[in-house]
């Protein structure tokens, strides 16, 4: 046995060196459940912040009797956020869309003085334009956010209430908006009198701002891997151009997810408001998606009676990327509808396909609203490939084939492809 030598202090130089081992190994060795580690603070969010959003897009589209439309558009969104996310705060964001190729016509009539506009050409509802696009001050905490300005809004799937996010210029609403999240269930509420819509600052007519007065009550409750929705929106404008997109809608739906699959049920009815002559009309909803190895199927009916209208809605994201029903979907015409209802039956397939693209297509087959007329059917086609962590590249395309004896009487074809980024 090794015995210990004194340096003449009193103390043994082994059990110095056992002390030392043994210190050191305590601080080498994993903290236990009962004794934590030092906490390490998070850094600070900035006070001040910076974002970009932006989209370079080259669109064709074409339908029939009218000259193929060009777009090559750059968008650009700036923003300043001054506070964090928590607290109170402001932000200020701008849009900006310049066409770099401009072989397109936004919109008619001419009279709009859109630019660009050619003669002719087949509409891409993406003019030039400068605009203030946000401009909001707020108060953010755990279960409550207090907002008032021009804000973007998107309630549930936005089939009733949302951005128009597939255009270059956003929809974004003039508002306050108060949300109320408490464990499961979330209820908000915000009131508007101006709607912003796509066509930015010089659109006249048929497509500039609406304005009145705007409710929109919104309420989800979750229950587990389960949800249930109910909405109730009241929607006055002023001008009587716009009467017909004066609405009362009540509706519900319930999200459902089982192993199985997932199912969303969604009715609502609508009555007339403000300058809008008496109509009930009703909404359904029901959509079923299961996933199956690589590969996730859906299928779904969307049903609109005649007369029933979604002025606020993000419509691109329904009933088929060639927008053939846009207008009569938004009932921003200014007079009655040229449909009778619509029934939208449709059946889809998405998956992941090497180099991590993201593939999916949807056939759609359009009817009225009694399955009377068939208005014709359609093809989308969609991939994503996620280039970096704030870069995407997105191909589109859409063929919608149309039945010559009703007032959809037109093919329409469109292919896009866009570059997103953000910071």
């Amino acid at each position: 046995m090794i015995q210990p030598h004194h340096d003449g202090t009193g103390t043994a130089n082994g059990s110095i060196m056992v002390k030392s081992l043994l210190f050191i190994s305590l601080i080498t060795l994993p903290c236990s459940a009962g004794t934590p580690a030092a906490d390490i603070p998070e850094p600070t969010p900035p006070w001040l912040s910076f974002s970009l959003e932006s989209r370079l897009r080259y669109e064709m589209r074409n339908e029939q009797g009218l000259d193929n439309s060009h777009a090559l558009t750059l968008r650009a969104r700036p923003g300043l956020q001054i506070g964090r996310d928590t607290g109170f705060s402001a932000f200020i964001q701008s849009e900006h869309t310049l066409a770099l190729i401009d072989d397109y016509q936004v919109g008619t009539p001419q009279s709009a003085r859109f630019d660009p506009y050619v003669p002719g050409n087949t509409v891409i509802g993406d003019p030039e334009n400068n605009e203030l696009n946000q401009l909001y001050l707020q108060y953010h905490s755990d279960s409550l956010l207090l907002r008032a300005g021009r804000q973007r809004l998107i309630l549930d799937n936005a089939s009733m209430i949302g951005n128009v996010g597939w255009r270059q210029n956003e929809q974004t609403l003039d508002a306050a908006l108060v949300s109320y999240t408490s464990g499961p269930l979330t209820v908000q509420y915000a009131y508007a009198n101006r709607v912003n819509r796509i066509f930015g600052n010089d659109a006249t007519g048929a497509v500039q701002a609406l304005e009145g007065d705007v409710h929109l009550l919104n309420a989800a409750w979750k229950i587990g891997k389960h949800s249930v929705h109910g909405y109730i929106y009241l929607m006055d404008f002023s001008e009587q151009q716009f009467a017909r997109a004066s609405n009362n809608t009540y509706g519900a739906f319930t999200d459902l997810n089982f192993d199985h699959g997932s199912y969303h049920l969604e009715v609502a009815a609508q009555n007339e408001s403000g300058q809008q002559p008496d109509y009930t009309a009703l909404y359904g909803h029901v959509n079923f998606s299961k996933k199956s190895g690589d590969y996730t199927f859906v299928t779904g009916v969307e049903y609109l009676e005649q007369d029933f209208v979604t002025p606020l809605a993000t419509v691109h994201a329904f009933n088929g990327f060639a927008d053939v029903f846009i207008n009569d979907r938004l009932g921003l015409t200014g007079g009655p509808a040229q449909w009778n209802g619509l029934t939208d039956v449709y059946a889809g397939i998405s998956t992941q396909a090497p180099y991590d693209i993201k593939l999916s297509a949807t056939a759609h087959a359009f009817f009225d609203d009694e399955l009377d007329d068939f208005y014709g059917w359609e093809i989308d086609a969609v991939a994503v490939k996620q280039i970096a962590e704030n870069t995407k590249l997105i191909a589109k395309f859409a063929q919608f084939f149309a039945n010559d004896d009703t007032a959809f009487a037109n093919d329409v074809s469109q292919f896009s492809l866009q570059l997103d980024f953000t910071y």
